[in-house]
């Protein structure tokens, strides 16, 4: 990461003794018959440079991407996702992975405790926990259930936890502190265009006050939250989040529209083949149930324990697909049996799962 600090210093360092003509090392260079290798010598010290730039362990950064995944191990199992502006401080980096340690505040009552891994608490909530600042503060990140933790201290109802583990090295950016705070970077520039979709799936719960659904970021409340209401994100963009809620009503309080419009005709197989492509998009499709299981820590596209239905793709020839349950959903599927054909609409997560090369989807609703 660039540190303007020590670049400043080299340059006048450089620019002194170079640029100066009577130094000691301009002496060395007339000496040695180098005057004309300047240009080599500029390129030597921009490396130089550019290794004083390097990250420094112990140093504090922040995130700038927004729903960065925060992982157990560089390109490992997702552990949470990282809002943009949390500080955390840095371990280390090896190739284009850099190891942190991040804190915060959870509920108490979101937390069991345990002694897996070295750990002493465990997020038990279903459908994962916001990590906060402060107690009753602003969204740092989204813990997934399941996540362990180090309790670091208690205030009342809230414990403060901390966890290091793996995010991409080009997600951060140092901080200098000033007056025991942190400066942080400018925020992402409001821009005439649709925000950029952040990965399908990634799952908040409302906070302790009731919260209005707009319609469009300034429009109008179309609808009100529940506190502890489960959420997914599906697209972030300047200070707004567009979200889908998982609920119930009564069929005869709908009316046709062109909402089915929305969806996307494609099969398992080209899921599989262009899985980039259909990331956050929705698919209503007839699968064959086969089972209901929990997700292993070895499945990477799923947070452990998470519940999925294992079952047959639209055309048998497709194979199988994965569709994770959120807790909304989960009695209902629990009732489902086994090579039951069911009617589902779901949201893509990966058109690939990195384990066994499966559609990963996002169950929303059951009909």
């Amino acid at each position: 990461m660039p540190d303007t600090g020590s670049r400043g210093r080299s340059r006048d360092r450089a620019g002194g003794n170079v640029g100066g003509g009577r130094g000691p090392f301009q002496k060395t260079l007339s000496v040695l018959g180098m005057r004309r290798g300047l240009p080599r010598l500029g390129a030597t010290l921009a490396m130089s440079v550019a290794l004083a730039a390097s990250p420094v362990s112990g140093q504090t950064h922040e995130i700038t991407v927004d729903g960065e995944p925060f992982r157990k191990t560089a390109d490992g199992r997702r552990l949470a996702d990282l809002s943009f502006g949390l500080p955390v401080e840095l371990i280390r980096t090896t190739g284009s992975w850099a190891e942190v340690s991040l804190s915060g505040w959870v509920p108490t009552a979101s937390l069991g405790v345990t002694t897996r891994e070295g750990h002493d608490r465990i997020v038990t909530r279903g459908g994962g926990q916001n990590l906060l600042a402060t107690p009753s503060g602003e969204v740092s990140g989204v813990l997934l259930q399941g996540l362990l933790l180090d309790r670091v201290s208690e205030r009342e109802s809230w414990t403060k936890v901390r966890r290091s583990g793996w995010v991409r090295l080009s997600s951060l950016s140092p901080v200098a502190a000033s007056e025991g705070s942190f400066a942080r970077p400018p925020a992402p520039p409001d821009v005439d265009r649709p925000a950029a979709i952040v990965s399908s799936g990634r799952r908040l719960i409302a906070g302790e006050d009731p919260i209005d659904i707009h319609s469009s970021p300034e429009g109008d409340t179309v609808a009100v939250l529940r506190p502890g209401t489960p959420i997914t994100v599906v697209e972030r963009g300047n200070r707004w989040t567009r979200i889908q809620v998982g609920g119930w009503v009564r069929s005869e309080q709908l009316v046709t529209s062109d909402l089915d419009s929305t969806l996307v005709e494609v099969s398992a197989a080209g899921l599989r083949a262009s899985p980039g492509d259909y990331e956050g998009m929705r698919v209503r499709w007839t699968v064959q149930f086969v089972a209901l299981e929990r997700a292993e820590p070895e499945r990477t596209d799923f947070y452990e324990g998470e519940p999925f239905i294992l079952a047959r793709a639209p055309d048998p020839g497709d194979g199988f697909i994965y569709v994770t349950v959120p807790p909304e959903l989960l009695e209902a599927v629990e009732g489902i049996k086994a090579l039951e054909t069911i009617d589902i609409l779901a949201q893509v997560r990966t058109g690939r799962s990195a384990l066994m090369g499966v559609p990963v989807l996002d169950l929303l609703a059951l009909f």
